[in-house]
């Protein structure tokens, strides 16, 4: 049976990746958070900026992913060069549904750490049991998933390749590190130049007459009692 000429996701697959994720992500509320030592401003295109970087990288290596699973039947493509099995193309659909369900998730601890690295700020237990609820679920269903047709879509389960199903988890891995570092990457950059004042959100600029008061009050506060008195008859 040939192939479908567009590539289409069931849309109860869309609907069980807004229960599970979306659904478990309401645990980040309980998540454990560090008060920032200044007050805080929202930087509307720092947001843009960061959020940017994070979802290229997650939907672009799905894209990726998706064009290595269309080509796995090709005898020069990579699943051949590895030893692996070609998909159907029910499989094809779960292994992307899989994909989604895994980043969807795992971005999320790339976002909560803001300009650390995810590993640098441990998640509540509340949200790690979230985390681990929705992924073992969406597991589950992308081995067992019945052989059907929602929408017209063949659907098929990985529970007859699950070389395939550890593929997609190790590539999402991958492809989480790789965020987490453009993500820290692009805080280092937005730094570096004071990007719409994300350096400076929150602290008191002070004008150099300022400073320059300030710096003659800590000398005089530094003064011994004895060149106090000096001053005092010099003055």
């Amino acid at each position: 049976e040939p192939w479908p000429e567009f590539f289409h996701v069931p849309v109860i697959m869309l609907m069980l990746i807004t229960l599970l994720n979306d659904g478990t992500l309401i645990t980040i509320a309980y998540d454990k958070a560090e008060a920032s030592k200044t007050p805080n401003k929202w930087s509307l295109p720092a947001v843009f900026l960061t959020s940017s970087v994070l979802g290229c990288v997650s939907c672009g290596s799905s894209l990726l992913l998706l064009q290595l699973l269309l080509d796995s039947n090709n005898p020069n493509g990579l699943f051949q060069m590895l030893g692996m099995d070609g998909l159907q193309y029910g499989q094809v659909i779960t292994a992307i549904y899989l994909k989604i369900s895994v980043s969807d998730f795992l971005t999320l601890f790339c976002a909560r750490t803001g300009h650390h690295f995810f590993w640098k700020v441990a998640p509540a237990r509340i949200l790690l049991a979230g985390a681990f609820l929705a992924l073992s679920l969406s597991s589950l269903l992308a081995i067992f998933w019945p052989e059907s047709q929602p929408d017209g879509i063949l659907v098929e389960g990985l529970v007859n390749n699950m070389g395939m199903f550890a593929f997609v988890w190790a590539f999402s891995l991958v492809f989480w590190f790789l965020q987490d570092l453009l993500k820290v990457l692009s805080f280092k950059c937005m730094f570096g130049v004071n990007f719409d004042g994300v350096t400076t959100s929150g602290v008191v600029v002070l004008p150099a007459s300022t400073l320059k008061l300030m710096e003659e009050l800590d000398a005089k506060a530094k003064e011994t009692p004895a060149q106090q008195a000096s001053t005092i008859e010099h003055s």
